[in-house]
């Protein structure tokens, strides 16, 4: 069956975080957003809830490429905690400050594969003129999109990629992202997170002995999972 796909490039516009689980008063980011934040950011484009797993279901492929990422930078901020109402705080509230890092305008360029071209069309269509405002990572991150036209995509076999690679690769930024969300009641108040190990490259990743199959699009090969 033919693969359709397209990408867009996105860039953060000033400071975004992509939160780390288990991080409480120091909150560290992931290099690069998860798989889970960008199909949040493709349903928050169609208008769904944020409880929707609409899109993931969709079994749509999702590929990684940082852009610039040698000369992007990482700031610790400090944060206060505050009590009280948004206009009035007390004076007298003791709380100890959280330390926050963030990614400094990172950019990426995101590939999204699938067999299903109305799918397609559909994510397409909606980040070209998306329901609701689009952030990256926390609410306040807004973001800027690029997309481009959808176009057919082949499979290929390299050795060579600059996007993000399953698994663990020398020069690399290893991350344990989240990959899925899992339900644990018909309710929806309990979530757990499937993740999946990645390598960020620092610098091309050029395999030895095996090539890899992945999906050849325009001169680029790319990986997506």
């Amino acid at each position: 069956m033919a693969l359709h796909g397209f990408k867009f490039k996105i860039e953060g516009l000033y400071f975004n975080t992509f939160r780390k689980p288990l991080s409480n008063s120091l909150i560290l980011t992931f290099t690069i957003p998860s798989f889970t934040v960008i199909r949040g950011l493709i349903s928050n484009a169609l208008g769904l809830k944020r409880d929707d797993l609409t899109v993931q279901e969709w079994n749509v492929k999702i590929g990684i490429l940082p852009l610039y990422f040698k000369n992007k930078s990482r700031e610790l901020a400090k944060i206060l905690k505050l009590k009280g109402t948004g206009k009035n705080y007390l004076k007298d509230y003791n709380s100890s400050p959280m330390f926050k890092e963030f990614l400094i305008n990172p950019s990426y360029e995101i590939y999204i594969i699938g067999e299903d071209m109305e799918k397609i069309d559909i994510i397409n269509k909606a980040l070209l003129n998306p329901r609701r405002p689009l952030y990256l990572g926390s609410s306040d991150e807004l973001c800027d999109l690029e997309v481009s036209e959808i176009v057919n995509v082949e499979t290929d076999y390299h050795k060579n990629f600059n996007c993000v690679i399953e698994g663990l690769y020398e020069n690399c930024i290893v991350e344990r992202i989240p990959y899925k969300l899992i339900k644990k009641d018909k309710a929806g108040k309990k979530w757990d997170s499937l993740f999946k190990t990645v390598s960020v490259p620092l610098e091309d990743i050029k395999l030895k002995d095996n090539e890899l199959e992945c999906f050849k699009f325009d001169n680029k090969y790319i990986l997506a999972y």
